[in-house]
């Protein structure tokens, strides 16, 4: 009977603290952007308003749930913005930001996430959806580069619309880290910076950078200036150890006017010498020609786990993915000596 009473005290126990249990339990989660793992999640919001007035500064309240790894159910309180500018003016399902409610996210996954940049699928037909999942690629593969790189963490969503009582869409999309976190992660700081000169950039990361906008043939980009006020750089971020620091590393983001995305709305800046998005052009700096065929090394060494990632994508249709890995294997085969390396790079460098 005493055997029989504990029993029933501990269960009895367990049962009325269950909440606090799973809090427990919830708070041993990894936290986003630490595992390669894509979250399944519902985003429910007035995505009908938000598409209406995807140009406003408007705010909405919106929820963010998804499955512990406990098995719970797990709901967070969001504020939805639209952002961004050419996708604004061509995605009629915009990307957005999601604010985090701070005392909600506590011993969850998305603890500390506060306010993050989402990349979603544009329009509703599931080929665009193809687009963004190359793109997520992209920023996985310089993640693979160097931990100066923003980390992604991939979504399956479903949006829903209680307010309007409209069908879940389900689309691929994913999270993008935010620049202070990642400053943080590296033991630097985020800056802002009017201007840079190519002297400040530091040489092996910034050829890093170079080669991967090449792999990825990008010319969407800016380290030196940009077009907002008081802040370079264009579709970079920055970071050092203070804003009047010795050195600087530049950071890519906004990758879907790559060649690798290959979106129909791409198209190659004005002034350059280049037919369309995939075809490849070196931007480097020539103060930086000494650092490229170690970095070249480096990007040879991770091409099995490049093209792996492409391969091992599930979501990639056959013919997507197909296409991606011949693009990408052609930037190998481009530059498979020193002579490629001279011809097709340290000879079109920027003096």
């Amino acid at each position: 009977m005493r055997l029989c009473a504990t029993v029933i005290a501990v269960l009895s126990c367990l049962a009325a603290g269950g909440g606090a249990f799973a809090q427990q339990e919830t708070s041993q989660a990894a936290k986003i952007f630490e595992s390669d793992a894509v979250i399944s999640a519902t985003i429910d919001g007035p995505w009908r308003d938000i598409a209406r007035y995807k140009e406003s500064d408007r705010q909405w309240q919106g929820t963010f749930s998804y499955t512990g790894e406990n098995g719970r159910r797990i709901t967070i309180p969001v504020t939805i913005t639209t952002r961004g500018l050419t996708r604004l003016r061509v995605c009629d399902f915009p990307p957005i930001r999601l604010v985090f409610d701070t005392e909600a996210a506590k011993d969850t996954a998305f603890r500390g996430a506060g306010s993050l940049k989402m990349v979603t699928h544009c329009q509703a037909n599931t080929r665009f959806e193809q687009y963004y999942i190359k793109e997520y690629l992209a920023y996985r593969i310089y993640n693979m580069v160097t931990p100066k790189s923003f980390r992604v963490q991939g979504l399956d969503v479903s949006y829903t619309d209680a307010k309007n009582d409209r069908k879940p869409i389900n689309r691929f999309g994913f999270l993008i880290e935010d620049p202070d976190d990642l400053a943080k992660r590296n033991g630097l700081k985020k800056l802002n910076i009017l201007r840079v000169s190519p002297r400040q950039l530091d040489a092996d990361e910034t050829s890093r950078f170079m080669l991967f906008q090449y792999l990825i043939s990008n010319l969407d980009w800016s380290v030196l200036s940009g077009p907002r006020k008081g802040r370079c750089c264009h579709n970079a971020r920055l970071i050092g150890a203070g804003e009047d620091a010795d050195t600087l590393f530049a950071l890519p983001y906004d990758l879907d006017s790559s060649g690798l995305v290959n979106t129909y709305y791409a198209a190659p800046p004005e002034g350059l010498r280049v037919r369309n998005v995939q075809q490849r052009l070196f931007r480097g700096f020539c103060r930086h020609n000494g650092s490229i065929p170690a970095v070249m090394d480096e990007y040879r060494a991770l091409e099995d786990d490049i093209i792996g990632l492409f391969q091992n994508e599930e979501r990639l249709d056959s013919r997507n993915r197909n296409s991606a890995i011949k693009f990408l294997r052609a930037f190998y085969r481009s530059l498979s000596d020193a002579g490629d390396l001279k011809k097709r790079l340290t000879d079109n460098c920027r003096g």
